[in-house]
Parts: structure tokens; C-alpha cells; sequence
């Protein structure tokens, strides 16, 4: 496991967002206006909850900067365990059902709803580990903990076209059109031409022009053969190039 660290100098008054996925964990604290601290730790392997906890758990052993009093703690889950479901059609009684076909539900999952995201009539259905909230409850007490689905839509659902936006094992793909969610979902990738084949194939699904529709993609290490591979297919393709700034205020929202 790798660990990395960029740093400012911190304000008097700060909040605390931790991204957690299977790849890694990133902590980023902010002022409410900017990130001002990361403390990105990444794994040789995906890893389950338990080595997950393990790792958030000697970060907090190994970095002073987590010491420190937030004002404010966010959990963002950051996996692909989720499912998008009209606000209007939502049923409670359901919530296994909506996942089932992603991933099989443990007792231990706690299944959670964001609702209504972004104002857009859709509820994100999304897996939430117990052990990692039952952790930073006992060292905090209440805190929020958000799909990054629900972080994400909102920031980008007045921008119409497809957005791409590239991680290091997966992308999230979303098409918005007359400031409605047409579709949007995460898929895995090993190569670049893993992220064509998805994309191609949910313009094709959506009736997505390629030669016509705005594609904007974006990410903090974008590969540069990524953009020409995807150049050759999709003519309007905008390279984001202020992934900074759309970080910001994604935590800081």
C-alpha cells in the first residue's frame, strides 16, 4: 500500500470528506471553499470492508493531520454497488431488489438511499459498510455519508451531453439531455479500449449520436491515448482540463 500527501496551510475551521473505494482511500479536508489537505492512501488489490477498515484505521495512527478537530464529517462511497431509481417509482420494500443484480447482499450491508439527488426525481440506491460507519460514528458521532454518484450529479446535470469521468479502475458515464439524467452508471476497465466499447455502447442503447453529442471527459490522470482513442469515434469530445476545480466542488458542496 502506497501513501501520498499534498498539504496547505490549514484554516481554523475545516470539514473532513473521506472517498473510499476498493482501490484505495483518499481524506480531504477543506474549508468550504477549497481542499486544503489529501491524504490518498492506494491498495496492491481490491479490498474487502474489513482490510478497508484496517487501512483507515493506521491511516488515523499515521497521520497527525487526522487528529486534528472537524467540524464537519463525510463518508463518500465510491463503488460501483449502486443503482438509480426514479424518486417517483422508489419503494422502500425494494431496496434489495434494486441491487440485487450488482452485487450479492451480505447481512452485514446496510442498503442506502440517497433521495431526490441534485432536485433530478432519482434516488441512488447504493451499499454502505457498516464497519467503516460504525467507526467514524464511535470517533465522531453523527456523520454523512453520500454515494459519489450523489456528490456527482448535481455539479454536472446543467452541462448537457456525456460526461466521462476516468478513475483508476473505473469511469462514470452520464448523459444529460435538456437538463434531465438520461442514463448514468460506473463500469470497470483494465484498457483504454475497455472504455470505448462501454461508451459506444451506452451512446448506442441511448440513441446517442456520436458524430453530434458534446462528450466531455475529464479525471485527475487522464491517459492521453485515451482521448485519441476516443477522438476516433466520438467527434465532439472536450478534454476537461480543470479536473481541480470540479474536485472542489464536488467535496465541498
Amino acid at each position: 500500500m502506497q501513501s501520498r500527501e499534498t498539504t496547505n496551510n490549514l484554516p481554523s475551521s475545516y470539514r473532513l470528506s473521506v472517498l473510499i473505494h476498493q482501490d484505495g482511500l483518499s481524506f480531504f479536508i477543506d474549508n468550504g471553499n477549497e481542499i486544503v489537505n489529501t491524504i490518498t492512501r492506494d491498495f496492491k488489490h481490491q479490498s474487502n470492508p474489513i482490510e478497508i477498515l484496517e487501512s483507515i484505521e493506521q491511516a488515523y495512527e499515521q497521520e497527525d493531520k487526522l487528529q486534528q478537530k472537524f467540524d464537519e464529517v463525510n463518508l463518500i462511497y465510491h463503488h460501483s454497488i449502486l443503482s438509480l431509481v426514479p424518486a417517483s417509482l422508489y419503494e422502500e420494500s425494494l431496496q434489495a431488489d434494486y441491487l440485487k443484480y450488482n452485487t450479492r447482499i451480505l447481512q452485514t450491508d446496510v442498503i442506502s438511499i440517497d433521495e431526490n439527488v441534485g432536485n433530478m426525481n432519482v434516488n441512488v440506491v447504493y451499499i454502505a459498510y457498516s464497519n467503516i460507519n460504525n467507526f467514524f460514528f464511535d470517533k465522531y458521532g453523527d456523520h454523512q455519508y453520500y454515494h459519489y454518484s450523489s456528490r456527482l450529479l448535481p455539479i454536472i446535470k446543467e452541462v448537457d451531453g456525456l460526461h466521462i469521468e476516468m478513475m483508476d479502475s473505473h469511469f462514470y458515464l452520464t448523459a444529460i439531455q435538456q437538463g434531465k439524467l438520461i442514463a448514468h452508471n460506473s463500469f470497470p476497465y483494465d484498457e483504454i479500449e475497455d472504455v470505448l466499447y462501454y461508451t459506444l455502447y451506452a451512446m448506442s442503447q441511448h440513441q446517442l449520436d456520436p458524430e453530434t453529442i458534446d462528450t466531455y471527459l475529464r479525471g485527475g490522470n487522464v491517459d492521453p491515448k485515451l482521448f485519441d482513442l476516443l477522438y476516433m469515434y466520438i467527434r465532439k469530445l472536450h478534454r476537461d482540463k480543470e479536473y481541480t476545480i470540479h474536485l472542489n466542488k464536488l467535496i465541498c458542496a
